[in-house]
């Protein structure tokens, strides 16, 4: 995976180690089995490198939505949120320049995801077992879904 760009056009950061196959795998069977809107698909059935999540609906006036996940055998990962009205967010766990959070875990915000450094904000995922993570998004998307408001995606208290 390539590293996320800033503003600017430049790599920000980056995840750590090998894309780990089986967590792509582990995190697409729990959120398919969670959301019946969603349908799981690997860029490469033998050695996947991301995990597509269509999703049938997207939040508020959106059409459609997907996430795209990234995840390493050392557990950095990367979820992002796009749908057809271009608003993208993003959970992240890796090493990071910003000056916020102090943790690994980190989200960027509706409606850019930009990496600038003022628009990153701690996450409120603070799990890393795949599992618990994919459940973890779910629930963030699912509040937004019911709600139909994309802005308060990060607010769940505790996911999941």
């Amino acid at each position: 995976m390539e590293a996320p760009e800033d503003d600017t056009g430049e790599p920000s950061h980056s995840l750590r180690g090998p894309i780990d196959g089986p967590s792509l795998y582990d995190f697409r069977a729990t959120f398919e089995r969670l959301e019946p809107m969603a349908t799981g698909e690997l860029d490469d059935p033998v050695d996947p490198t991301e995990l597509t999540l269509q999703l049938a609906d997207g939040i508020g006036s959106a059409s459609s939505a997907r996430l795209d996940v990234s995840w390493t055998t050392v557990d950095d990962y990367n979820v992002h949120y796009t749908d057809s009205q271009d608003r993208n967010c993003r959970w992240d766990v890796h090493p990071h320049d910003f000056p916020r959070p102090a943790t690994d875990h980190h989200f960027h915000p509706p409606p850019r995801a930009s990496n600038t450094p003022d628009d990153v904000a701690p996450s409120c995922i603070a799990v890393s077992e795949v599992v618990l993570v994919a459940r973890a998004v779910h629930a963030c998307w699912r509040l937004a879904y019911d709600d139909g408001e994309l802005e308060a995606i990060n607010a769940v208290e505790n996911p999941p």
